[in-house]
């Protein structure tokens, strides 16, 4: 037998295995766990899984003697507050322990540990983070120490860590303060996340300059350091910055591809952001008093806005050629057709995806329309670039379902700008535009089709929508869009920043074509708080074990909402 899975099982409690060839043991959301087998019965065990396993209390101390495992994840675990000393598990590469509220010793390590690329403690109790793994986790990738409220000293040596190229401090309110050498000013680190509760002395003097993105979260206005020259992320979010206080050395910084400026208090933008040739990625986000964008980058890729109440409009667009997604919500309306109208300029028409999210769903009710279904002219595919969806009624992840059509429908008209011509319509509050160059490849596509049904569904419900084609341009601005389409290297999407995705076809044979469709995540897109796998957009409920665990981490982590089955 090589793999148990059992998870979400209510009725595993204590028990024992003698199985010599098991390599794999699943018990995640496994209910009644609270102890382990002894890991003596399970020598070639190489995976272990015991996520949101909540009466999990003991680890049986045979796992520091383990050989064979590679990866332990007991996220979730919320009553276990111990990890047993590590003396032989040279092969273990991934140690998540996450979200173990109650852990309140930072695992032991005894034997060097070449093999560990990833440690994870974000959301313990730890206090101390030993010396010895710097000694012994001298490979480790990342470091994940975020929200650990309770950690006041890290007295491993960081100069170690030859290949660490992320490292999460943020939340760590009571870490006292850190050596100005902290940090070896030549290392490979690419991510750091600090608060400022953090002492400031040590975020007035890093400067660490082999690509490192900063990531601080913070009540107080604060002096930055001197970003590194290759900087390719950064992100000041929740910094309490005003007026000026941006650091005015952001605009030398020729390699950055993401600025985050989300949860901030200045009123304006520096004028001169638009000297900054990569940038890719903008979030201003819940910047209450910003009045005004400057302009951007030509490259600027993915623009978010949301919740900026007093932000009146976005501006000119227009110059924005690889621009294909915008997320502007707020309370004001924004002129959505306009915004449309610039990015369907852009190059990203020929070959792309684009998303637009801005005002708020549509309180208005529709008549009930589950389907719509598009007559193709002749020549489809050739005088029009894509399918344009608009929605004003779902709010996070969909699904776009486009299915071949025979039977004789009532036809819808076909021309994007026939939508709506009242100008206060929210008709484009929510659009997505799919063009035929993304489904080329698919095998769906067909030429010879000449008549399509369209549904737009959000778990077992459909929603109304409206769709119609984009006619492809004739004039010189046309054939120049087309030329910059053919080179895709200046695309840039959120799949360089992990696996999420605005679009993502889920479904593809020769009758239907089914595209994931998330225009609005529950945090930021670029968030870098932990989360299970991914954010859970907005749309998409948890299941029952979820939910469940979801409270019991919140009991954890409050002594006084604690069920009477809870106590320690």
């Amino acid at each position: 037998m090589g793999v148990i899975i059992f998870h979400s099982c209510h009725y595993i409690g204590t028990f024992n295995m003698h199985l010599p060839n098991l390599k794999i043991l699943d018990l995640h959301l496994s209910k009644n766990l609270k102890r382990t087998p002894d890991f003596k019965g399970l020598p070639c065990l190489e995976r272990l899984n015991l996520m949101g396993c909540k009466r999990l209390k003991e680890i049986h101390p045979s796992i520091g003697n383990h050989e064979r495992l590679v990866y332990v994840n007991m996220r979730w675990c919320v009553k276990l507050k111990t990890f047993p000393p590590i003396y032989r598990m040279q092969k273990l590469e991934t140690l998540n322990l996450s979200c173990c509220f109650r852990l309140w010793k930072f695992p032991e390590f005894k034997t060097n540990m070449d093999s560990l690329k990833e440690l994870d403690l974000s959301f313990t109790a730890i206090e101390i983070v030993p010396s010895s793994v710097g000694e012994y986790c001298t490979n480790l990738v990342s470091l994940n120490l975020t929200d650990c409220h309770k950690l006041k000293r890290i007295e491993c040596n960081f100069h170690l860590f030859k290949h660490l190229k992320e490292c999460h401090l943020a939340g760590c309110k009571q870490l006292e303060k850190l050596a100005d050498n902290f940090f070896d000013v030549e290392c490979c680190l690419e991510v750091l996340s600090l608060s400022t509760d953090v002492k400031s002395s040590l975020i007035n003097r890093i400067a660490i300059r082999s690509g490192l993105s900063f990531l601080y979260q913070s009540p107080v206005s604060i002096k930055f350091p001197l970003f590194p020259r290759f900087l390719k992320k950064l992100r000041l979010e929740g910094s309490n910055l005003g007026d000026g206080d941006i650091p005015s050395d952001v605009v030398e910084l020729s390699c950055l591809q993401v600025l985050d400026l989300s949860w901030n208090d200045f009123s304006q933008l520096p004028s001169n952001l638009s000297q900054l040739p990569s940038l890719k990625f903008l979030d201003v986000s819940f910047c209450k008093n910003l009045v005004e964008l400057p302009d951007l980058p030509s490259s600027i890729a993915i623009l978010q806005a949301n919740y900026c109440d007093s932000l009146e409009s976005l501006g000119d667009l227009s110059n924005y050629k690889w621009l294909w997604k915008v997320s502007c919500r707020w309370k004001k309306r924004v002129d959505g057709e306009r915004v449309l109208h610039s990015m369907l300029q852009g190059n990203a028409v020929e070959n792309h995806f684009m998303s637009l999210s801005c005002g708020s769903t549509s309180s208005d009710i529709m008549p009930h329309q589950p389907t719509f279904t598009l007559q193709l002219p002749h020549n489809w595919y050739n005088d029009f670039t894509g399918f344009l969806c608009t929605d004003r009624n779902t709010w996070g992840q969909c699904l776009i379902v486009i299915k071949q059509e025979e039977t004789c429908l009532d036809v819808q008209r076909d021309h994007w700008p026939e939508f709506d011509k009242n100008p206060d319509s929210d008709e484009y509050s929510t659009v997505g535009y799919v063009s035929f160059g993304s489904l080329r490849h698919t095998s769906w596509w067909n030429p010879a089709y000449n008549k399509l049904s369209f549904e737009l569904e959000l778990g077992n419900k459909k929603f109304n929508l409206k769709v119609g084609l984009v006619p492809r341009k004739c004039n010189g601005d046309s054939n120049e869009r087309a030329k910059g389409a053919l080179d895709s290297s200046e695309f840039w999407d959120e799949e360089q920043e992990g696996d999420k995705k605005t679009f993502k076809i889920v479904h593809d044979s020769k009758s239907s074509i089914m595209i994931q469709w998330c225009h609005h995540w529950l945090f930021g897109e670029l968030d870098n708080r932990p989360r299970e796998d991914q954010v859970k957009p907005i749309g998409i409920a948890f299941g029952p074990a979820y939910q469940q665990m979801w409270k019991e981490s919140a009991k954890s982590a409050n002594p006084t909402c604690l069920d009477p089955d809870n106590s320690h």
